[in-house]
């Protein structure tokens, strides 16, 4: 019952937000759309097309990922207002322990870190959806080219510039976060890279475009227009007699683009999933364990653990050795001043160095012989002393 009045709740916020309510009318118009585009395709019997359409379905994946966020965002802000109303509840977990430091996220049920790897799923998913779909139009665009049936081309054109501005609306109007943080972070695509190639050369002619064209365009954006290109010059040359070849190189050519562009935005909320250490955040973290190390009292850090719970979320823990007479608590909050800037929840567990070093004594004896052991250890025969 609690679960249910949650999802509740969260509808009814989402439906009362101004930006979210504008993400649902362009979710309706985009399922229209998607239906209205596909039927056309249909229609004309052009893989090309069908590919093309493809990034409808993406779109409606993109603005789930959107609503997610937002869902998340205001899950953020409900905990953070709950905190400063109940500051002691607060400070009783976070400080019950002398010589340890945790701070927490919001959890929530089952999931101990909270729903913020959610939109992390919802982005990796989405991505590899589009991937798959690629391959599929791949299989396809061959058994296309088998049957060999007549494509019309009168449906093409309006298809393919609906799917276009529908796209454009979707990526630039609706807020989404979490992509825009995975297209700013993750590495260029191989069309990203030849298309910035081309437009460093138009700037250099033209500096005026270099502010909307560099460093890099959208690749959501990029795959887009160069689709449109590739669906239109298809439609030109079937209406030239080139036959159904022309069509399924067509196809091709679109679901290597969507493979290619897909792949490092994956990659990239992949490596979050498997808790891995973002590969910007390496010499800034470097840098901070350096300086912490070189604190009064502190001895050495052990067990450094890093890695990105969401896309902007660090989590971190680490031991920390300190001398025998150091304030543990001034060195916990030493530490955690250092590092607090890279983790945004960090785990700290303090220890005293030891002085008393044990000694540990094994008497190994040979196999043959039964020799005794002197009371002297410095008279040990056949013995070897470990100490």
């Amino acid at each position: 019952m609690a679960k249910s009045t949650s999802v509740l709740s969260s509808i009814f916020y989402l439906a009362q937000s101004s930006h979210s309510r504008s993400t649902v009318l362009i979710t309706i118009v985009t399922l229209i759309t998607c239906i209205m585009v596909f039927t056309m395709a249909g229609q004309a019997n052009s893989m090309a097309l069908q590919a093309y359409c493809s990034l409808c379905i993406f779109d409606l994946l993109f603005i789930g990922t959107a609503l997610i966020s937002a869902w998340i965002l205001e899950n953020n802000n409900t905990n953070v207002l709950k905190r400063v109303q109940n500051p002691n509840n607060f400070d009783s977990t976070a400080t019950n322990s002398a010589t340890s430091l945790f701070i927490p996220t919001q959890t929530i049920a089952t999931f101990s870190y909270g729903t913020a790897r959610f939109e992390v799923l919802a982005v990796f998913t989405s991505t590899m959806l589009s991937i798959l779909g690629a391959f599929f139009i791949l299989k396809e665009s061959i058994e296309k080219y088998l049957e060999d049936e007549t494509i019309h081309t009168e449906y093409i054109m309006l298809a393919s510039m609906s799917t276009l501005v529908i796209h454009m609306i979707v990526i630039y109007f609706v807020r989404n976060q979490a992509f825009d943080h995975v297209i700013a972070a993750s590495s260029s695509s191989w069309l990203q890279e030849h298309v910035s190639d081309m437009f460093q050369s138009v700037c250099h002619y033209i500096p005026g475009l270099s502010r909307l064209l560099l460093p890099r365009i959208n690749p959501l954006a990029l795959l887009c227009w160069c689709g449109l290109a590739i669906v239109l010059s298809d439609s030109f040359l079937i209406t030239m007699g080139y036959g159904n070849f022309v069509d399924t190189l067509s196809s091709v050519f679109m679901a290597f683009m969507t493979f290619g562009t897909m792949v490092p935005i994956a990659t990239y909320s992949g490596k979050i999933l498997l808790q891995t250490t973002p590969a910007h955040m390496i010499s800034q973290m470097d840098k901070c364990l350096h300086e912490a190390s070189r604190l009064d009292g502190v001895l050495e850090l052990r067990l450094e653990h890093f890695w990105a719970l969401s896309f902007r979320t660090l989590v971190g823990s680490l031991h920390v050795r300190c001398r025998r007479d150091a304030d543990e608590q001034l060195v916990l909050a030493h530490v955690w001043n250092k590092l607090a800037d890279v983790a945004q929840i960090l785990t700290i567990h303090i220890f005293k160095d030891d002085w008393l070093r044990r000694q540990t004594h094994a008497f190994m004896q040979p196999q043959t012989g039964n020799s005794t052991i002197p009371h002297n250890p410095s008279n040990y025969n056949d013995f070897v002393v470990v100490r």
